[in-house]
């Protein structure tokens, strides 16, 4: 989106919220240089130490990715993604305890790299519904180009169906609300989107409109099908948004746009 403080404070978000999910091991728990070392001149081997443990930690995450979109959580075993991951036991769970706290951290992992992709490729545009339209557009994309990607629908209809308020899972969904109010709040100072409405709200909505056109278009399509219902979607959403669209709209009832209804009979 053309607004740079949404965008950055999207990124900035993603990459707290990635590491709230399963922080490094902190330096006292990998391999380090101790002080004798410091004190016969040989360097301490701690950052490429670091370096190794984030390298590793990012590749059970892109090995979980693919499993999860491929088979959803409760059909991906763990024994499975140690093995394939090619690690042992011990350097896994070094890294993660357990699937679940690997399923968070995954979604948490795709879901800012498609925010970052998606946002960076759509900021540019003129304005804010030719955003929500280009949002709709590259996400869609996104998940064809990095079907692993796709297990961020996958494990938020799995881990949605029983998270509750209180729960990271819960707390993870705020990158893309806010990353949708964002866009309402700039259409709204470009004067396109209305004014009274709350942008976060909006946002709320939004995104809750796209859970439902994803579940269903995995339904009706396993997907194929997913571009055209989003872009459905905005266009709805659009009309209601609006700057003259106006509250008053529905004044007296009727939501027919002017038009009378039909009695049959044509007589005074």
């Amino acid at each position: 989106m053309r607004s740079p403080k949404t965008t950055t404070a999207a990124r900035g978000a993603g990459a707290r919220a990635d590491s709230a999910v399963a922080p490094a091991a902190p330096a006292a728990s990998l391999p380090a240089a101790s002080a004798a070392d410091a004190t016969d001149g040989r360097a301490a081997p701690r950052a490429p130490v670091q370096d190794r443990a984030r390298r590793t930690r990012e590749q059970i995450l892109e090995v979980a990715a693919a499993a999860f979109a491929r088979d959803g959580y409760a059909g991906t075993s763990l024994n499975e993604l140690i093995r394939a991951s090619g690690l042992t036991k011990g350097a896994f769970y070094f890294h993660f305890d357990s699937k679940e706290a690997l399923a968070l951290a995954t979604f948490r992992h795709k879901q800012a790299q498609l925010i970052e992709r998606v946002m960076a490729q759509v900021e540019d545009e003129p304005d804010a519904i030719a955003e929500l339209r280009a949002l709709i557009r590259v996400r869609t994309r996104a998940y064809g180009d990095d079907p692993s990607a796709r297990c961020i629908l996958r494990l938020g209809s799995e881990l949605g169906a029983k998270a509750g308020p209180d729960s990271d899972f819960a707390r993870y969904q705020e990158l893309t609300i806010e990353s949708f109010a964002g866009i309402v709040r700039r259409g709204q100072r470009e004067g396109l989107l209305r004014a009274d409405v709350d942008a976060r709200a909006a946002g709320e909505a939004i995104f809750a409109a796209m859970v439902g056109a994803d579940r269903l278009s995995r339904l009706m399509s396993g997907g194929a099908d997913l571009e055209r219902r989003g872009q459905d979607l905005i266009d709805l959403l659009v009309r209601g948004l609006a700057a003259g669209a106006g509250a008053g709209s529905d004044q007296g009832g009727d939501s027919s746009g002017g038009r009378q209804p039909a009695t049959g009979d044509d007589s005074e």
